[in-house]
Parts: C-alpha cells; structure tokens; sequence
C-alpha cells in the first residue's frame, strides 16, 4: 500500500457516502446486495445484513459472505484512494456474528498507481452473461492468478478436457435439480421480479444471459433465470460454446476463508474488467453440498472451491451496470 505515516485518528464520517457507494459496487449473488456500514472516526464497520441473503440457493451463507468480502476489498481500495492506509481485521466480535470486519485507517500512505487502477473500474465492472469471445491472454491469467494469490487464494485455470468434462456434467446436474426445486424458483422469481428491482437490487431482464435451452447449450450451462419460462427480453443469442473457466479456491473453507475469498475476487475483477474483460459465474454445483465436494474431488483440487468464474470479452458495446442501492440507504446509524 506504500509508505506509511502514523497519524491521529481521521474523521472517515465525511467520506461516508463515497465510502458505502464503493462497497456497494460489488458484485453478490442474485445481486441481493447483502451489506450495510457504519463509518465512524478512524474507522468503517462492514455488517452483514442476513434478510438479503438468498436462503435456498445460499444456505450456509458462504456465498453472502463472499459478496461482503468483495464489498470489504471496494473499501479498502477506496480508503487507499482517501491516501490512507486501511488495516482489516476480520470478524472481530465473536458475540455480534454478522459484524464481519472493521477497517481501521491507519495513518496516510503514499499514492500506489496500481492500487488506482483498480479503484478505477469499480464502477465499470460487470457480470455478463451474454455471448462473450472466450479469450484470456497467457500474461493476463498469470497476472489475475498472481491477484488472487496476493489474497491469500488460489485461481485453476480449467484447461484440461477432462477436468472441464467433468465440471460440465456436475453443473448441468446442479441446473436441472435447481430448475426442479419449487423453492428454488420462487427465491430466484424475487430476485429478478419488480419488488426487488425497485429497490435498486436484483437482476434486470437485460442482465439475465440466455434462457432456458439456448443457455444450456453450450458446454457449461448458464443459470436459467427465467425457471425454464419465456422471456420477453431473453438474449437470442447462445452463449459460447466453449468458454474461458477458472476455479477460485481456499485453503480451508470457513468464514474467514469466504471473506477472503470475496476480496480475491473483487481485485481479480477489477484487474479483469482493466483488460476489458468481464465475468460470470457457474456455481450451479457449488450451491449444492454433496456436488460441492464432488467439485474438489474429481479435480484435483488441493483447496476449497469458493466459485466458478467465466472470464470473457463482451461483444459489442460495454452492457449498463445492474441496479444499486443508493449509498446512502446502505449506511447504519451505529
């Protein structure tokens, strides 16, 4: 983060706004946005807020806890942007569990270029589901792995035909069971139904990728947000057929794991979205605990699979963001 100086403690409640618009920029399942603040002097309280979190498809909470870990990474950055340096220490308060980290401002530190960057595109990455042109450079998948592994996690890039078979046939498993499940389809009707976009969160019909037949196609399915129902806006395209896939993993698989997870995955998207890249994801299998473990299992993995990324550039022109919760809305009182 660069040189550092002690200072007194800096009023961050000035930068409350910026800071909570930051770390709403994150990405979270169904886009539910599952996070609320408390900025303070020297310091910014990142909470959980459970009533947004997707209970069927997410049932031990790992996948909301990735979402605030990537959300703490947006606060990090934008605290490094406020030329101070951020100190995390994650979930420090055994009594008040949905407390999942607080980032102290240490004292001032030296302007990193790099770290700029990044901070640049929080608001111009996004989850694509569209067709994209499955192509990742060699040198920038060693630099969104070296990303990842600064954070303490691993990224697999799937290559081999028989790992990608093998991932294809569980996460097509996982869709169909999804697609089958009653509950399943009513939460993910929410998510993508008026009520939640009208309060700034859920999924767009112009975000949703390719419906029912046309997203199973290709060799890894797309999440069918439509529960196997016409769309009006559905895209007409299918998706590629053989898509850009890595695994993000950790070396053990507890909360703390899943916030580190989160922020890996925030500073590879951001690096990612640098590049012109963009992602989605394929956690069919990950969101069901018997295939989860099928996942490590059957490749290889010497970690934890935390989520299924496909990386690719976006044909066309850049797609508009999904829908936010103004800053303002995720701000706690104390």
């Amino acid at each position: 983060m660069g040189t550092m100086t002690a200072i007194a403690e800096i009023d961050l409640r000035p930068h409350a706004l910026r800071i909570a618009g930051s770390a709403g920029a994150a990405p979270s399942l169904h886009n539910a946005q599952p996070w609320a603040l408390w900025v303070d002097v020297g310091a910014v309280q990142l909470w959980a807020d459970p009533s947004r979190r997707a209970a069927v498809a997410d049932p031990d909470g790992r996948q909301m806890t990735i979402s605030l870990g990537a959300a703490l990474y947006s606060i990090r950055l934008e605290l490094a942007e406020l030329g101070l340096e951020p100190v995390v220490e994650l979930l420090p308060d055994r009594e008040r569990p949905d407390l999942v980290a607080v980032v102290t401002a240490s004292g001032t530190a030296s302007p990193d270029p790099a770290l700029h960057r990044l901070w640049a595109q929080l608001p111009r990455r996004r989850t694509v589901r569209d067709r994209m042109r499955a192509e990742v450079a060699a040198t920038v998948r060693h630099e969104l792995t070296a990303h990842v592994n600064a954070e303490g996690c691993g990224l697999r890039w799937l290559d081999a035909v028989a790992d990608r078979r093998a991932l294809a046939t569980l996460a097509m498993l996982a869709e169909r069971t999804q697609q089958r499940d009653p509950r399943f389809l009513e939460e993910l009707a929410y998510w993508v139904g008026a009520e939640a976009l009208a309060a700034g969160a859920g999924v767009p019909g112009y975000a949703l990728g390719p419906a029912g037949e046309a997203g199973h196609a290709a060799e890894f399915p797309m999440r069918d947000f439509g529960g196997g129902r016409r769309r009006l806006r559905a895209s007409a395209q299918r998706p590629e057929h053989h898509p850009v896939v890595a695994v993000l993993t950790t070396g053990s698989d507890g909360p703390r794991d899943w916030l580190r997870a989160g922020e890996a995955l925030m500073r590879l998207l951001l690096a990612a979205s640098g590049h012109g890249l963009a992602a989605s994801y394929l956690n069919q299998p990950l969101e069901h605990r018997g295939l989860r473990a099928q996942v490590r299992t059957e490749l290889a993995l010497s970690g934890h699979a935390q989520l299924v990324l496909r990386l690719g550039r976006p044909l066309g022109p850049w797609p508009p963001a999904t829908p936010r919760r103004p800053p303002a809305e995720l701000l706690r009182d104390s």
